[in-house]
């Protein structure tokens, strides 16, 4: 689980780095604006790194450029991992919802659930009444009597209609 880190962006960055060369004071100054210890510290570092010649602007131009790069891996990092899925998935996809929560109950732990069901056009909701579902006794009940009604339809060689598998039940119970 993710913590409740704060993500600046590199124009907020280089005010602060800015302000601070200004001050001479970092920890009151990072106090000031609600950051990490540290931080001003190492945006310094990043600053003087790309500040050649004076050139402030080369600091944001470069950060954006990283920003946009790492931004490109990510989408090509997700569309990877939607094929691994896909192509894990492919022999479930056509034989039905059931099997395909199937599928994702047992890859729960490889992959996340919101990406499977993305993936695999799964609502999330649904699948997740379906792993946590419940039989009530009624449930139980109309299961049992199904389950019996099947047992009479195939001892009776499929040829017993509704009357005769009920007369046969009643029979049997008397």
């Amino acid at each position: 689980m993710k913590g409740n880190r704060k993500e600046y962006d590199f124009a907020f960055k280089e005010k602060a780095v800015l302000l601070s060369y200004e001050r001479n004071s970092l920890t009151i100054l990072e106090k000031e604006l609600g950051l990490y210890s540290g931080a001003l510290r190492i945006w310094r570092y990043e600053y003087k790194k790309f500040d050649v010649g004076g050139l402030a602007n080369n600091y944001v131009k470069s950060n954006l450029k990283v920003q946009k790069i790492q931004a490109l891996e990510k989408k090509i990092r997700k569309s990877n991992l939607k094929f691994e899925i896909l192509k894990n998935a492919g022999e479930y996809v056509n034989q039905g919802t059931p099997i395909i929560f199937y599928f994702i109950g047992g890859n729960e732990k490889r992959y996340s659930i919101r990406m499977m069901c993305e993936v695999l056009g799964v609502n999330r909701r649904t699948y997740y009444s379906w792993k946590n579902q419940v039989v009530t006794k009624t449930q139980e009940r109309k299961i049992l009597i199904q389950k019996e009604i099947s047992s009479i339809f195939f001892a009776c060689k499929h040829r017993y209609g509704s009357q005769r598998i009920t007369f046969q039940k009643v029979f049997e119970v008397s």
